[in-house]
C-alpha cells in the first residue's frame, strides 16, 4: 500500500483529503495530514468494511481494497 493515500470526504466526494498513512492494523488505520501536527483514526468493524472516521466535523471513508482490473481486450 502506498504511504499517501486520499480520503474520500463522505459529504462532499469531490474534496478528498490527502494524507499518509502512520500505522495500518487489521481495523484501525492510523493517518497524518502533511504540512500539519493533525492525526487522526480510521476504524472498521470488518476486513470487508471501509475505514471511517471524522476530523474537524468532516466525516472520511478509505476502502483499501483496488477497484477491479478492467479485462483486457485483444486488437486483431
Amino acid at each position: 500500500m502506498e504511504r499517501r493515500i486520499k480520503l474520500t470526504d463522505i459529504d462532499r466526494p469531490d474534496e478528498p483529503l490527502e494524507v499518509e498513512i502512520e500505522r495500518l492494523a487489521e481495523t484501525t488505520l492510523r493517518v497524518l495530514v502533511p504540512n500539519t501536527v493533525i492525526r487522526f483514526e480510521l476504524r472498521r468493524a470488518s476486513e470487508a468494511a471501509p475505514f471511517e472516521g471524522s476530523l474537524g466535523g468532516r466525516s472520511f471513508a478509505f476502502d483499501p481494497e483496488p477497484p477491479p482490473a478492467k479485462p483486457k481486450t485483444r486488437r486483431k
